[in-house]
Order: structure tokens, then C-alpha cells, then sequence
């Protein structure tokens, strides 16, 4: 009894402020009604529809809650306790059990790096929590606010998945178009600055790839043992959930080939207007070098030297430069190196 009451007085204290980002309570005909801080706690309790409530773990009161609160199980206070962040899918008693990743709510659209998701859904209750804001919440707020329905818990943290998978959808194709664009210019022989941009699209393909084949991999064994308590429909929702994501996987491998290709033709581009350049360089050279010798012997400062006291000389000399410089001329391309 006194442990009730230290988590009924937790729970009033730490559901204000920013410990709760948003809640909402689906009602038994569908329709979602918006949840404000004071209202969780009697959500919680009466049991009716389905309760979301989207934590924010870089507040300490919404930590004190969800360790202490008896509506929070304690497989999810286990993960939460240390922040083990790696990608985890597992069935609990009544429930699912998640550890996803997930792109950052970023105005330019442009994630710097992915950030994790803890949740646990059961028919009634989904819990789910963040330390750095994330695009699927975000998403998934404003589809309940324009009337989306769900009939349970289960269905309502697929539902974020199929969120986070458009969000990934959206993100992928703007790395493909960056992809269509480069190529368009490598192909037209336009190669300024275009390496640097594939090494973006590279490092961000290789980045999806790292982080959400292990949430793919995770789903994929919830899938292989299914639940008794998961509906079929439920369970066919996440099968397309894990099929969309092999398909986003393998177009983000592809995506990283076609970078991968076009660096190595921009490459060799480089290379061959480099050796270009240094041909004509080594020819200028070649030309160059006999003519170089024959104005070094004519600038020797020592007595004997032919010419000096002729009036024609400086023209004997430029004749015998020029004379030198063709006949190099016309060996390079009797040998056809020119």
C-alpha cells in the first residue's frame, strides 16, 4: 500500500513540465483524444481504450516516473536503467517489447545521426520513450490529432513503424535523386565538386544500412515465433513492415554501389585529364630542353666563345634555338609520341 502511494505521488509530480511530450487516449469507437499531463494518471487507471504515453528521458521526472510508476513493467525498466541502446524486438508476457532506431526530428531534414526508441505496447497500454526528439513521434502525434484510428496498442506502435519506415522512404529517395543528379553531371563531363557529395551519400546509405539492418533482423524473429495474443491482421502489418524494410535496405546497398561507381569514374575522369595535362607538360618539355641548351652555351661568360663579335650572331643563335626546338618537334612524331 505504501509503495501504491509513492508511485501514484511520483507519477502526479513527474507527468508535468517537459517529462511528458505527449499523450493520448484512444476511445472503444476509434476516435483519439488528446491527453494533458494531470489526465495520464487517470488514464492509466481507468483501463478503457488504448493509452499512448511518449516519454522524454532527458527529463528526470519522467525517469523517476517510469521507474517507479506500477504501470510501467519492469522489462522496460531494465532497459531503460542502463540506456542499453541496441537494437531489440522481444515478446513479453501480454505484450512487445521494443529497442528501435529511429531518424532525429530535425528542421533541414538532414539527420545527423539516428537515435533510439524504447517502447513497450500491449493491447491497452503503449509506453514509449526518447532522450533526443525523433521524427516517427512526431509523426505519429500529428496522425492522431488529424483522426487516425487504431484498435490497440499493438496495432498503434506498428503504426509508428510504418511511420518511421515513410520517414526513411522519404529520406532514401532524396539520396537517390542527389544520386540521379551527380550522375547526370559526371556523364555531361561536369566533375567539379562532385566527389565530396558522393562521399556524403555513401557515408548516410552505409549509416541507414548499419543502423536498421539490426531492426530489421530483430523484427523478423517476433515475426518467426508470433505471439498468441497478436491478431493476424496485426501480424501481417508487421510482416509488410519488415518487407518494406528489406526493400528500403537493399535500395540503400544499391544506392552505395552506384556512389561507390561513379567516385571511381570521377576517378578515373581525374586521372586521365591529370595525365593529359602532364603529356602536354612532358612535351612542352621535351621541345624545350634542346633550346634551354643552346642558350645556356650562348650565356657562357668565357673567353672563345663564337659569335660574340659578329653582327649577325644573335640571329645565327636564334635560328640554331628554333632549328633545335623543330627538330625535337619532328622526332616526337616520326617516333609517334605526338
Amino acid at each position: 500500500m505504501e509503495h501504491t502511494t509513492l508511485a501514484h505521488e511520483v507519477a502526479e509530480i513527474s507527468l508535468t513540465d517537459n517529462a511528458l511530450i505527449c499523450g493520448f487516449e484512444m476511445r472503444a469507437d476509434g476516435t483519439a483524444r488528446e491527453l494533458r499531463a494531470a489526465e495520464a494518471e487517470a488514464a492509466l487507471r481507468s483501463g478503457e481504450g488504448v493509452t499512448w504515453l511518449h516519454f522524454n528521458l532527458a527529463n528526470a521526472r519522467a525517469a523517476s516516473f517510469l521507474a517507479h510508476s506500477s504501470h510501467v513493467p519492469e522489462c522496460l525498466r531494465v532497459l531503460l536503467d542502463p540506456r542499453d541502446s541496441r537494437p531489440k524486438a522481444e515478446v513479453t508476457e501480454g505484450g512487445l517489447l521494443l529497442v528501435m532506431n529511429d531518424l532525429p526530428f530535425e528542421p533541414s531534414g538532414e539527420p545527423s545521426e539516428v537515435v533510439t526508441l524504447w517502447a513497450h505496447a500491449t493491447a491497452r497500454l503503449v509506453i514509449t520513450a526518447r532522450i533526443h526528439p525523433l521524427r516517427s513521434g512526431d509523426l505519429l502525434r500529428q496522425r492522431l490529432r488529424e483522426g487516425l484510428r487504431v484498435a490497440s496498442g499493438i496495432e498503434l506502435i506498428i503504426r509508428m513503424l510504418e511511420l518511421r519506415m515513410e520517414s526513411l522512404s522519404e529520406y532514401s529517395d532524396s539520396l537517390a535523386d542527389d544520386v540521379h543528379h551527380i550522375e547526370d553531371r559526371v556523364l555531361s563531363g561536369d566533375v567539379s565538386e562532385e566527389r565530396e557529395r558522393l562521399g556524403h551519400v555513401r557515408r548516410q546509405c552505409a549509416r541507414i544500412h548499419r543502423h536498421f539492418a539490426r531492426d530489421r533482423t530483430a523484427l523478423q524473429k517476433v515475426l518467426t515465433r508470433a505471439p498468441a495474443w497478436m491478431s493476424p491482421v496485426e501480424a501481417e502489418d508487421l510482416r509488410e513492415v519488415v518487407e518494406e524494410f528489406t526493400f528500403l535496405l537493399d535500395e540503400a546497398h544499391h544506392l552505395y554501389e552506384r556512389a561507390k561507381l561513379l567516385q571511381e569514374e570521377l576517378a578515373a575522369r581525374v586521372a586521365e585529364e591529370t595525365g593529359t595535362r602532364l603529356y602536354v607538360l612532358s612535351v612542352l618539355s621535351a621541345v624545350v630542353l634542346p633550346m634551354t641548351f643552346v642558350t645556356g652555351i650562348f650565356g657562357m661568360n668565357v673567353a672563345g666563345l663564337p659569335g660574340t663579335q659578329g653582327d649577325s650572331s644573335f640571329w645565327w643563335t636564334m635560328a640554331v634555338v628554333v632549328a633545335s626546338g623543330g627538330l625535337t618537334l619532328g622526332l616526337l612524331r616520326l617516333r609517334g609520341l605526338l
